[in-house]
């Protein structure tokens, strides 16, 4: 019985075995297909993958390219200001404002024209600002090696601006005389095509063109083009400046002059230019500054110079009277202009028609000192001056600590005097140096004050 059970399962098991063979090899495809299908199927969920992957990134890469858009519209640049002065403006009597390291003068009979409207009386405005992207000009932007010796990059804005607006709508009938006090290295460049907010901060524009300065030494530099009151960014990476002047040095004093009582004027320093009418110049010596604009010829004797030297001598005074007994109108110091060495009355400053123009004087001394024109002296071949007295005063257009000169038309001398005195009269120019822009509108003056002079019957002020 128990041989024959296991044959009989034996035979079972190779039944099955054979109906199994049988039955795959009916069937070869059907694995194989879902085998396929399954592979299939993994496949498209792979695409489908880098399908999704692909939109999202693409997404991803619109929305940065939205937000680059969005950045770069929202970088547009800005001039915002951060302080300002203001003065307002007479044309017939001209006027002088200061903000930190820029001094502007407004000489007499500037004028503004707008829409074809002329404006006598205006308020006059310096603002600075800070600058946001602005970049530099294409000039600018080689190689820093071949640059002055800072790195070339935008430092700070200024602006003038009339009755609030800073606008190339306006005109000046002659240039604003701007001086400046930078390092040398330092220039310009007018910033026009913006839009001005009513918060005052300037948007959008682009650089259009570099300024030109006369470099009068110790750091004081002057334009005398300005036109319009429109914005200027400082950038350093600028060439140095040559200063063109040669310094003299101090005359000895002669003892036997000092015994005689006669009045002495002494040259104790002076700084010459050579000056191309057409050109004009300026030159600095202590704490004074000439300014020759361009147009300015020399006329003696029915000749007309188109080149000369021109000089701006300091002196020593020695037995010079004080103005009156009183306390009032002492004597300091002297100063002269000269032509080729001569300080003499018999020269006169004239633009191109013979018509007398002013040197300009910016003398960096409080608006308390004043002075007097000195004539009647002979001048020794050394440059001194012996003999002499008082003439006449002199108006000067008050600053806040200094003072400007624009009539003087002959190179004489002037006497500082100090003390008090009646001749100039003034109120400061008041400033705002901690404004932002949302508190300075585009169109509301700020900060003004009146300057005013007494005016003198002697204007060519030798």
């Amino acid at each position: 019985m128990k041989t024959s059970t296991i044959i009989a399962a034996v035979v079972v098991v190779v039944v099955v075995a054979v109906v199994a063979a049988v039955l795959l090899s009916m069937h070869p495809s059907t694995t194989s297909t879902a085998t396929s299908s399954a592979s299939s199927t993994m496949q498209t969920t792979t695409s489908t993958m880098q399908t999704s992957t692909q939109s999202s990134s693409s997404t991803t890469s619109s929305s940065s390219s939205s937000m680059q858009s969005s950045s770069s519209s929202s970088m547009a640049p800005e001039l915002i200001p951060v302080s300002s002065a203001t003065i307002n403006v007479t044309a017939s009597m001209g006027g002088t404002v200061r903000l930190g390291n820029i001094i502007a003068i407004i000489r007499p009979g500037t004028n503004v024209t707008v829409n074809g409207e002329t404006l006598t009386s205006y308020s006059f405005s310096i603002i600075d600002y800070k600058v946001v992207d602005v970049g530099l000009p294409s000039s600018m932007m080689g190689d820093p090696a071949s640059m002055g010796m800072y790195q070339a990059e935008p430092i700070y804005a200024f602006a003038y601006a009339v009755n609030g607006h800073v606008s190339p709508a306006y005109t000046f009938s002659q240039p604003i005389i701007t001086v400046v006090r930078m390092p040398d290295g330092w220039t310009s460049w007018t910033w026009l095509g913006y839009t001005q907010e009513s918060n005052g901060t300037l948007v959008g524009g682009s650089y259009k063109f570099p300024n030109a300065y006369f470099y009068a030494g110790s750091g004081l530099f002057v334009n005398v083009q300005f036109v319009k009151p429109v914005p200027w960014i400082f950038i350093s990476g600028a060439p140095l400046s040559m200063n063109e002047a040669t310094y003299s040095p101090e005359v000895p004093v002669n003892s036997s002059l000092m015994s005689s009582m006669a009045p002495v004027l002494v040259p104790v320093g002076s700084a010459t230019v050579q000056v191309n009418a057409t050109q004009g110049a300026a030159v600095s010596i202590g704490n004074l500054l000439a300014i020759i604009m361009p147009g300015t010829y020399v006329e003696q004797g029915g000749q007309m110079m188109s080149q000369y030297n021109f000089s701006l001598v300091y002196q020593a005074i020695y037995n010079v009277p004080p103005l009156n007994a009183s306390t009032a109108g002492w004597p300091l110091f002297a100063y002269s202009f000269a032509v080729n060495g001569h300080i003499s009355p018999a020269y006169t400053f004239v633009n191109s028609n013979g018509k007398p123009t002013p040197v300009i004087t910016v003398a960096f001394l409080p608006p308390t000192f004043w002075t007097w024109t000195w004539l009647g002296y002979t001048q020794e071949p050394d440059g001194v001056l012996i003999g002499g007295s008082y003439k006449f005063p002199n108006v000067w257009l008050p600053g806040d600590d200094y003072i400007v000169n624009v009539q003087f038309v002959k190179p004489v001398p002037w006497i500082f005097l100090g003390g008090e005195t009646g001749i100039t009269g003034q109120s400061m120019p008041m400033q705002s140096s901690t404004m932002t822009s949302s508190t300075m509108p585009s169109t509301t003056t700020t900060s003004t004050s009146t300057s005013t002079t007494t005016t003198s019957s002697y204007v060519w002020g030798g």
